[in-house]
């Protein structure tokens, strides 16, 4: 890595990916998504231009904050079993870390794209696809396809610069929120009818 403040920044972002993983409520797993959109703008701004970096950091948060302000039903069955299901999700976790550690040097050359962008990109891209793999919860399969995005993002706009793209990609994050919101709003009695 060119910059030495990155090695804190990805070290943080893993911590910040294993509380994304391992959260069982959803104030939880708020707080780790905005962390997460935090410290990938501390990337990104090294990198892109100051607006485009503050408009996916602008992004992620109105995402968040769409599927935080919707009211859900209450149900007291977590997604993660106590022990279990708690060892499974740190374990694969893990193997996605080995899996970018010994292959980040054949993938950034690849890609074209520094260190300081791949790791990040491809650490969220993966815990993105774990959430994905192991979610039976709506919410959490949501999070899931937006974690996939933001690291999906960070590679294709690293790569592709185009204004255009970067926006319908903007577009599609939100309306991934928007039509998640729709999907947790709990439904009425009165309004089945």
């Amino acid at each position: 890595m060119e910059n030495w403040i990155n090695y804190l920044t990805v070290t943080l972002l893993t911590v910040a990916l294993f509380g994304l993983i391992l959260a069982d409520s959803r104030r939880i797993t708020v707080i780790a998504y905005g962390v997460v959109v935090l410290l990938l703008f501390s990337i990104n701004i090294q990198f892109w231009s100051f607006g485009f970096a503050l408009s996916k950091l602008l992004t992620g948060i109105m995402a968040m904050l769409i599927l935080a302000l919707t009211p859900t039903e209450e149900t007291n069955v977590t997604s993660i079993n106590p022990g279990t299901g708690r060892i499974f999700n740190i374990v694969s976790f893990g193997f996605c870390i080995i899996l970018v550690l010994f292959t980040i040097n054949r993938t950034s050359g690849f890609l074209a794209i520094e260190l300081d962008q791949s790791i990040p990109a491809l650490l969220i891209l993966l815990c993105g696809f774990i959430l994905l793999g192991i979610s039976q919860e709506s919410y959490r399969i949501i999070i899931g396809l937006l974690t996939v995005l933001i690291g999906f993002e960070v590679l294709y706009s690293a790569i592709e610069q185009s204004l255009l793209i970067n926006g319908l990609l903007t577009a599609v994050e939100l309306l991934i929120a928007l039509v998640g919101s729709y999907l947790l709003t709990p439904i009425n009695e009165g309004e089945e009818e």
